[in-house]
């Protein structure tokens, strides 16, 4: 990097030098009018000149040419011929200077190869070698001779393009210094302000919006150097310096697009978003192509040219969208940007051969649409730095008022730290309870547990706990501590009310049967009750859910809360939320319980026929037999069988059956007495306990319900069923056993004989 800076400055000083030098020489000779041209390629001569490029070769096939590139006729003819008588001057060392051919191409003089670029095969074709000045050094004898040239050119343009004289050499150094001062100029300017915004986004992150600016001047730097005739003083390498300009020139409606986005947050159109996209797809593609050797870096410029016409008009139309909502500096931007973009244009339009050849200032366009952009940011960044500075100090004064309520809020969050050790371990408390709860068989014995644990999980708060009297309605107390409190006895039935307090009542839709001032039932506790009155208390009920959306209500809370070092009334409405949701977590635990109870009771009845199930006849049957042989009283059994029942399933359904072990059911409740117990055993089998009855009254009861079953035809939905039939076996004490324990095996006995003797039939054990 070093001897690079070196090598620039010591070409710069050269030029210089040079310059001053450079005033008593002959004058230079434009050589833009009289060239002769010829299309295609010379034959070789045996030694290997082109026979064109001697004088006397067919010169009646030369035509006059107009201008210095592309004569008439082309005809994708990639070769072409040109020639000029050389001028006679006073020159020591002339060249002749020519900004730029297309693309490739030899000079000859009389036979004579003076000068190539590029290289050229047999077939007159060859590779690109880059767009460059070229100073050709003619022979000192050459005045008056024809200099004729060879160029191969793939490309749109076929010949000269730019300034072509014949000049001193000596002249030709300080003439491109002096040309392309203001190009280094621009470019080093346009680094600096590169370096300048990456280092910006390296050390604040967050102002990565100033990477378009710096792409901008980068691509611009890069651009202006790198077209500039003082690229090849400083590398001799044009591929390298076209592939750069080529990636800067491709680069800038990137950089463009991504500035307007950020000046213009009223244009971010998905359109211009395309526009950026579609130009970085096409710039990595082209150089991607090129560098493969796929296609020529040339044809990628006349495409891109017209990318950017399209996208530059694009671009116009959107901003010309929003022309009602910018602002001072968002004009400045889109002012600059149309003059840059006229510059391109123009630029573009020179490059075609559309206008007449001369230099257009792209560099000064680009660096004033850079300094623009960078005069804003400073303008805005000026603004914010004001408005950061007043900012600060109205921060300045919000911090002390936000320390102070810190500080106040600290000392709440230490209090709410207490308050929540105390609910953990209340918490704590109350899952013990439930969990001893969980193992209560009955409702009434998990209310006493509960009831028992209330004053350490409610500590430090007194209170007390009522139950609701069954026969006048009225909440009795229960319980009550700590054990100096004195709480009323009872509390009378009021209004329909959730919560009572004495500032902060609220209203439910399940009814607490309490006065809202505690008043008591007697006057033992008169005074007690006086003073509560004075005091705010809350009642919170106790309910379980029952059937029908309804509630049973198994105890009201009574509670007083009264400030102490450990609790404060400001934390009411946090612990009456906690309270009640502990009340609710116990309300879940007992009605669960509560429905364990019912279920066992449920557990006594036949769900499909709604008589007693075997359950229910073993513990009754037990009892009735302790009955007879304590009193040595009667007792008769009766099993009752349909029969041929699983046929019956097989042809008519299960659905159908169901309904007819429903109507036998039915048909055998109405068909004894009260004091009879008709129960199912399981499937089509039923049995009938006859309390203080003989063999005989129990075969004519069952006589008379199969006569009656006889005539009944059934029918389930429309389907005819038909009549069923019963087999019945009975059995008596003290009449067929002395152990009225034995009478469902007796009476099975008899079942199984009435069955094997054909069914539909009563049969008594012998």
């Amino acid at each position: 990097m070093t001897r690079l800076v070196l090598h620039v400055i010591g070409t710069l000083l050269l030029g210089v030098l040079l310059c001053g030098a450079a005033t008593a020489s002959a004058p230079e000779m434009p050589l833009e009018e009289g060239w002769e041209y010829r299309w295609g390629d010379s034959p070789l001569s045996a030694d290997g000149v082109p026979q064109w490029s001697v004088a006397d070769d067919a010169t009646d096939l030369w035509q006059p040419m107009a201008g210095i590139g592309n004569p008439p006729g082309r005809n994708q003819q990639d070769n072409l011929w040109m020639r000029h008588r050389l001028p006679v001057g006073e020159w020591l060392q002339p060249v002749l200077f020519i900004s730029s051919l297309n693309l490739i191409g030899e000079a000859y003089v009389d036979g004579r190869l003076i000068y190539r670029h590029g290289q050229l095969d047999e077939d007159g074709s060859g590779s690109f070698a880059g767009w460059v000045w070229h100073a050709i050094e003619l022979p000192v004898d050459s005045a008056g001779e024809h200099l004729y040239l060879r160029l191969h050119s793939t490309y749109k343009d076929i010949g000269l393009w730019g300034k072509v004289a014949v000049m001193e050499k000596a002249d030709v150094l300080p003439m491109i210094v002096a040309d392309t001062r203001g190009d280094l100029a621009v470019s080093a300017l346009c680094m600096v302000i590169a370096c300048l915004a990456g280092l910006l986004i390296i050390a604040r992150p967050q102002q990565w919006r100033l990477a378009s600016i710096g792409l901008f001047a980068l691509a611009t730097g890069i651009m202006v150097i790198a077209e500039s005739d003082a690229s090849q003083l400083l590398l001799e390498r044009p591929l390298l310096w076209d592939y750069l300009a080529a990636i800067s020139y491709f680069s800038l409606p990137i950089a463009m697009a991504l500035m307007l986005e950020h000046w213009l947050p009223q244009c971010r159109h998905w359109l211009l978003h395309s526009i950026w996209v579609a130009h970085l797809a096409y710039a990595i593609a082209a150089i991607g192509l090129a560098l493969l050797g796929l296609t020529s870096l040339t044809m990628a410029f006349p495409v891109f040219d017209i990318l950017l016409l399209v996208s530059l008009s694009l671009i116009g139309l959107i901003l010309l969208r929003y022309y009602r909502t910018y602002d001072t500096d968002q004009w400045l931007v889109i002012i600059s940007y149309a003059a840059f973009a006229g510059v391109l244009i123009v630029d573009m339009l020179v490059a075609h051969g559309l206008v007449n050849w001369y230099s257009v200032p792209v560099n000064l366009g680009a660096l004033a649409f850079v300094l623009v952009i960078v005069l804003i940011s400073i303008r805005f960044f000026a603004r914010s730095q004001q408005e950061l500075s007043h900012l600060n100090t109205f921060l300045e004064r919000e911090i002390d008022a936000r320390t102070k309520a810190l500080e106040a809020h600290a000392e709440r969050e230490r209090e709410r730290a207490s308050i929540l050790a105390v609910e953990h371990h209340k918490s704590q408390e109350l899952a013990n309870l439930i969990d001893r709860l969980q193992g209560s068989a009955a409702l009434e014995s998990a209310l006493h547990h509960a009831m028992e644990a209330m004053p350490d999980i409610l500590h430090p708060l007194h209170g007390a706990f009522y139950r609701p009297d069954p026969k006048t309605g009225n909440l009795i107390l229960a319980t009550a501590w700590p054990d100096h409190h004195q709480a009323p006895d009872r509390l009378n039935p009021t209004p329909p009310i959730r919560y009572l307090s004495a500032s902060h009542p609220r209203a439910s839709s399940r009814p607490v049967n309490s006065d809202p001032a505690g008043s008591v039932g007697n006057s033992q506790h008169a005074s007690a009750a006086g003073g509560s009155q004075q005091q705010p208390h809350w009642l919170l009920p106790l309910d379980i859910p029952r059937a029908n959306q309804q509630f049973q209500r198994l105890g009201v809370l009574y509670l007083l809360p009264r400030e102490t070092q450990r609790w404060k009334m400001a934390h009411s409405d946090r612990t009456l939320q906690f309270i009640e949701m502990g009340l609710g977590r116990l309300s879940l635990v007992l009605s669960s319980i509560s429905l364990q109870e019912e279920l066992a009771t449920m557990s006594y009845q036949d769900g499909l026929t709604g008589l007693h199930n075997r359950r229910y006849f073993d513990e009754l049957m037990a009892h009735e037999a302790a009955i007879a042989l304590r009193q040595n009283s009667s007792l008769s059994l009766a099993i009752i069988d349909i029969d041929h029942f699983k046929l019956f399933n097989d042809r008519f359904g299960h659905a159908a059956g169901d309904a007819v072990l429903r109507n036998v059911s039915r048909m055998l409740s109405n068909s004894f007495r009260d004091i009879d117990v008709v129960c199912r055993l399981g499937g089509e089998e039923f049995v009938v306990l006859l309390p203080g009855a003989q063999a005989e009254d129990a075969q004519r009861r069952i006589s008379r319900m199969t006569e009656a079953l006889s005539e009944s035809a059934f029918r389930y939905e429309e389907t005819p069923l038909g009549t069923v039939s019963v087999s019945c076996g009975i059995a008596s004490y003290p009449m067929n056993t002395n152990d009225p324990n034995t009478l469902l095996t007796l009476a099975d006995q008899a079942l199984y004989r009435a069955k094997a003797e054909g069914r539909a039939r009563i049969k008594i054990i012998d």
